[in-house]
């Protein structure tokens, strides 16, 4: 900036401060109700306010009731002060202090803020002098709260779509209408502005790159693929995309067909780590699907591949992105290695925004800088079971990593508050590998949240515990892999020992409540969804055995599963108090064919009614041994039925005893 400039500013500062603002300040005692010590903390800001503030604070410091904690005259004049803080002295002697609707009245800005202050036995500071510092710095701030947006808006206004600033006038102006404006006007255009900058060149480069590598890939497989070929150039393109005569359902193998799923989670992956949103990312992966259905033009325009490409790689992909974003949010080595490992891309993108002398290394992901709750374990253990097609029951180890990560302003903090979360409210992810047979013997549930409406009352009791609730309901999808194993045959045929039901669960409702009282948190979580499934028939064996597959679509002759529409259901509870943690989690899904529109349909002259249900129960009790290590003791339960018409049916459950060991991040 000029020296002209510069003076503008200064003088814009000067003419923004805002003078009279109120403080509420709540003071309570839990371990003595000592009066004095009470007293001594309101004389303490006062002082600290006089000496921070020359324009002065109104300063409102009331004892509040350490008894029921309900308080009619806070209640009443927190709506009347600009500010409230809430200062603690737990049983234990810490004090807690904590900043709550903080934001001056028809502004947005921070909502809560707390600290915990402790004596500690080298440092020659008090927690009380630590607080005294910490208030000096809230006061400061409220003092020069429209200096310090100001000034931050100026340091970024370059980048701003909506607003610029005339160095020359020192005038602001509203982008769209070239308006002249004032400053509190233009920050509140600023604030709203999304603080992504989605790297158009850079997405369209990598993506590029991952579609060439993958159709070279692919052609150096000839023989591989050739068996799917059905097309010419000219015939096959005209087929996808003027007569859609080659939009049809494929028939590869459950291991192609899911790994689409994975194929989405990169391109999700491309598009999220360089700015894009949730939304966003999922309409450039199916963008993405869509060329690569056409540059292979050999091939059918796969019905299958376009659903479990982009809605399975926005699933599981946004899962692992808010994963990884709450784990190298971390810092420590070990998280920060994880979580580029899930999401390589960010890594990728991360290095070379860094080389490019670009220190912000999230500056083109503001989703992933933003704070959020997460509950992240890795876990390894034994098990013991009995698979439906095994002799006896045999005793495995197992791997696992679980994940959820919720993104609700505040969640779990004390205070009331109610809205809108868009963007990935909430997601949940779960890859769990046997050791048996390797990526044969898997399982992946993921959910995601994509917008949720809240709400949270949470206060503390007489023992500075927690009590109170939140819940959020919201709209979400999901997707799930139970693949119990199978070894495949060398004929062109179906495993009849194989076992695995699939699903893409494209839309739905969700809701979750947290309860908390008396040291006790109570989570109860539910989610119902419209499915796009591939399942093997569990009762194709009998139908085999009886009528053999003649006739049949070629997926169910080949491969024996089909592909369905249905539902599933995710649930679970928990009850958690002190080191201890009790819980249920459940599935229940159910699928029906899809009959038409197969590779060479032509053929197809039986239109049997296949139809299958997957019912999977874990019951669990956790010990926490130290703070980042659980011990975990499970039984689960996985329910299998499949039924072709009314002729042939098959049922049976797996029961899996488990012995883990988790560490959380």
């Amino acid at each position: 900036m000029k020296m002209i400039s510069w003076l503008t500013f200064f003088a814009l500062l000067i003419s923004n401060s805002l003078y009279g603002k109120s403080l509420l300040i709540s003071v309570g005692d839990l371990q003595k109700n000592d009066s004095e010590w009470l007293r001594k903390t309101c004389e303490q800001i006062y002082i600290v306010a006089n000496q921070v503030s020359p324009q002065g604070v109104t300063i409102n410091c009331h004892r509040s009731n350490t008894e029921s904690f309900v308080d009619p005259y806070i209640s009443e004049q927190r709506n009347k002060n600009d500010y409230f803080l809430n200062v603690l002295r737990t049983r234990e002697g810490h004090i807690d202090l904590e900043a709550r609707n903080w934001s001056a009245q028809g502004e947005e800005d921070f909502k809560n803020l707390g600290w915990i202050f402790k004596d500690a036995e080298k440092s020659q500071v008090s927690k009380e002098q630590a607080m005294a510092h910490a208030i000096a710095n809230f006061i400061f701030y409220i003092d020069n709260e429209q200096a310090f947006k100001i000034g931050l808006m100026m340091n970024a206004i370059s980048e701003s779509s909506a607003v610029s600033y005339d160095e020359k006038s020192g005038q602001f102006h509203e982008t769209l209408t070239n308006e002249v404006i004032d400053s509190n006007r233009a920050y509140k255009l600023f604030s709203k502005e999304s603080g992504r900058k989605i790297n158009y060149l850079r997405t369209g480069i990598e993506l590029g790159v991952l579609l060439s590598s993958g159709m070279a890939i692919y052609y150096k497989n000839l023989v591989y693929n050739a068996v799917d070929f059905d097309y010419g150039f000219r015939d096959g393109l005209k087929k996808k995309w003027i007569t859609g005569e080659a939009i049809l359902f494929d028939d590869n193998d459950k291991f192609a067909n899911y790994g689409h799923a994975f194929a989405g989670v990169i391109y999700h992956q491309v598009a999220r780590a360089n700015g894009a949103s949730a939304m966003e990312s999922f309409l450039i992966s199916l963008a993405s699907s869509a060329v690569w259905e056409t540059m292979e033009y050999h091939e059918v325009f796969s019905i299958n591949d376009m659903i479990v490409t982009p809605v399975g790689g926005y699933i599981i992909g946004e899962a692992m992105y808010q994963t990884s974003c709450a784990l190298i949010s971390k810092g420590t080595l070990g998280a920060k290695a994880l979580g580029y490992t899930l999401s390589p891309m960010l890594a990728g993108n991360h290095a070379m925004d860094r080389l490019s002398g670009n220190k912000d290394k999230t500056r083109a992901q503001p989703d992933c800088k933003k704070p959020r709750f997460s509950d992240i374990s890795l876990k390894i253990g034994l098990e013991r079971g009995q698979k439906a097609y095994e002799p006896s029951s045999n005793q495995e180890y197992f791997a696992a990593l679980e994940s959820t990560v919720i993104n609700i302003p505040g969640y779990g903090k004390v205070g009331k508050a109610q809205g809108l979360v868009y963007d990935t409210a909430m997601s949940k992810f779960l890859i769990e590998l046997n050791g048996n047979q390797g990526l044969t013997d898997l399982r992946i549930v993921a959910e995601v949240v994509a917008a949720a409406y809240y709400d949270r009352k949470i206060s503390r009791d007489e023992k500075g515990q927690l009590r109170g609730y939140e819940m959020a309901v919201g709209i979400g999808s999901a997707s799930t892999w139970n693949d119990r194993g199978g070894i495949d045959k060398d004929s062109d045929g179906p495993d009849t020992r194989e076992d695995f039901y699939g699903t893409i669960n494209i839309l739905g409702a969700t809701a979750f409540a947290d309860v908390y009282y008396k040291g006790t948190k109570i989570r109860a979580e539910f989610g119902f969804y419209g499915d796009f499934t591939m399942v093997k028939s569990y009762a194709l064996d009998g139908k085999i055995a009886a009528e053999g597959l003649e006739g049949q679509p070629t997926v169910i002759q080949k491969r024996g599963y089909y592909w369905g529409a249905g539902s599933t259901a995710l649930a679970g509870i928990s009850a958690e108090h002190g080191r201890w943690k009790v819980g249920y989690e459940g599935q229940r899904s159910q699928a029906t064919i899809i009959h038409g529109r197969g590779r060479f349909q032509d053929q197809v002259t039986q239109k049997d009614n296949f139809h299958d249900e997957l019912a999977i129960d874990k019951f669990y009790v956790k010990f926490k041994l130290t703070k980042s290590l659980t011990f975990e003791l499970a039984q689960e339960f996985i329910t299998r039925k499949g039924q072709i018409n009314k002729n042939y049916a098959k049922s049976g459950t797996e029961k899996r005893t488990r012995a883990t060991l988790n560490y959380q991040f």
